[in-house]
């Protein structure tokens, strides 16, 4: 976690710093990755960054959870998540989402290096608590589900979240192969195209899940 001397940053600053450091673990790795230059890109002073976090292993955290986190704020803002259960989560403003992807490639492609284990040892730490949090956002899913009768009732909600993750794993990462093959600009076609494999992915989940 930060130091209380980052906490206090406004949150462009934070932000500045996060998508500095980044951009240098993106296309550098981990160990090569210098301090000098995120706090350069951020324009701040190198000693600042050791005000704000221990060492560069624990700011490499920090920008895992944050990026994981920015996605799911983006998402909560166009449909509150207590408004959505598992289904809302994938079909609810699916083309606003793909523009945010668009918008965001670094974040999207860094998020995949970490779950593909490019950074070795230190990612799969790292990912052990991007899928934690991950985890609680898809069992709140599945506890709306409940309360709104789309989903069934007659089993835990850690035996659903097992399918959910087992349906949607594959889904994903064919959503997210073909979304980085466009180069995020895909063509009216291609959009429909993802847009098709997300509702199959949802008819899955309904047959399983669904009341």
């Amino acid at each position: 976690m930060p130091k209380i001397t980052f906490n206090r940053l406004d949150e462009d600053k934070k932000e500045r710093v996060l998508r500095s450091a980044i951009e240098e673990f993106q296309a550098h790795g981990f160990e090569r990755a210098k301090v000098e230059e995120i706090a350069h890109k951020a324009g701040v002073a190198k000693g600042s960054i050791y005000q704000y976090f221990n060492d560069k292993k624990e700011l490499f955290f920090y920008s895992v959870t944050w990026t994981l986190e920015y996605f799911m704020k983006i998402i909560d803002r166009q449909t509150p998540l207590k408004d959505m259960d598992v289904y809302d989560y994938f079909l609810s403003g699916s083309r606003e989402r793909f523009e945010l992807l668009k918008r965001e490639p670094l974040l999207v492609e860094y998020s995949m290096a970490v779950a593909l284990g490019k950074y070795g040892s230190l990612g799969l730490e790292a990912y052990s608590e991007l899928y934690r949090i991950g985890e609680e956002y898809e069992l709140k899913l599945i506890a709306n589900g409940k309360k709104k009768g789309t989903i069934r009732s007659d089993l835990d909600d850690k035996i659903l979240l097992t399918f959910f993750q087992g349906v949607t794993e594959k889904f994903n990462m064919e959503i997210m192969d073909k979304a980085k093959s466009y180069r995020f600009e895909p063509t009216e076609e291609q959009f429909l195209e993802i847009e098709n494999l997300m509702k199959s992915m949802v008819s899955l989940l309904k047959q399983g899940m669904g009341r």
